[in-house]
């Protein structure tokens, strides 16, 4: 089966926004009176746990999952108030920012794609209004005519895990089998793969060898991605001979 379509998730595959999203996040459990995150520090043990269980989900859940460590359960009417709150706190942290952070070479890879003819979907579990902020600052647009934002999640009540991959499927007309779906976070790892996607991740988030077990392949840059490698693998299932060692460029399988 052809490679016909490739799914990009947000954080650290699009946007270096990590510390804006939290920020954001920060500013309500501050308001709501509640233990905000330190992320203080490269090695800050609260920084990888907030990576490991929080970045990357949809703000739904994870405004539902914080609350609840803290012993607080969050009505639907809450939850929305809370989402609006964060949405717009986020849009005045990326508008405080001189050069909104891409990652490297998103860009080219998104260029690559067009010249591939591959069709190109966007997954995201912050709000439209967050995404097209961005989108539209950085010229982005044109790259993502499909997406999915966490304003669709509303249709989920029950947090179902990749919920948003599938609705995006849905939306580009394709099956998961011919599609590769780039992620750098466990969350969207986790919600790729349980609708069937194949998955790279970019260790732009945690060390490549964290991830390798995780995904189909890994990669520490977009510019080490093989493209006519995947696209072999997709058409025949087969893969060439890995490389010596010393030879390889991190394209790992």
């Amino acid at each position: 089966m052809a490679l016909r379509g490739v799914i990009l998730s947000w954080s650290g595959v699009v946007a270096e926004d990590e510390a804006l999203h939290l920020e954001a996040i920060n500013r309500l459990l501050v308001e709501e009176n509640l233990r905000p995150w330190d992320l203080s520090g490269p090695t800050s043990e609260q920084k990888q746990l907030y990576r490991l269980q929080y970045l990357g989900q949809p703000d739904r859940e994870c405004l539902l999952n914080l609350w609840r460590e803290q012993g607080r359960v969050l009505n639907p009417k809450q939850l929305a108030e809370l989402l609006e709150r964060k949405a717009l706190y986020y849009r005045e942290a990326v508008g405080s920012q001189k050069r909104f952070p891409l990652v490297s070479d998103l860009v080219e890879t998104l260029e690559k794609l067009a010249q591939l003819r591959v069709s190109v979907g966007l997954v995201c579990g912050q709000s439209a209004a967050e995404v097209n902020c961005v989108l539209s600052r950085c010229h982005l647009k044109d790259y993502f005519p499909t997406m999915v934002t966490g304003d669709d999640g509303e249709g989920d009540p029950r947090l179902s895990p990749g919920y948003l991959h599938r609705l995006l499927l849905e939306r580009m007309g394709l099956q998961a089998a011919e599609c590769l779906s780039i992620e750098a976070t466990y969350p969207g790892i986790r919600a790729a793969r349980s609708v069937g996607i194949p998955v790279l991740t970019v260790a732009t988030l945690f060390p490549l060898h964290m991830l390798q077990r995780r995904a189909n392949w890994v990669v520490d840059r977009y510019n080490q991605i093989e493209w006519e490698r995947l696209q072999n693998w997709f058409a025949t299932g087969q893969d060439r001979p890995p490389l010596p060692v010393e030879q390889e460029k991190g394209f790992s399988p």
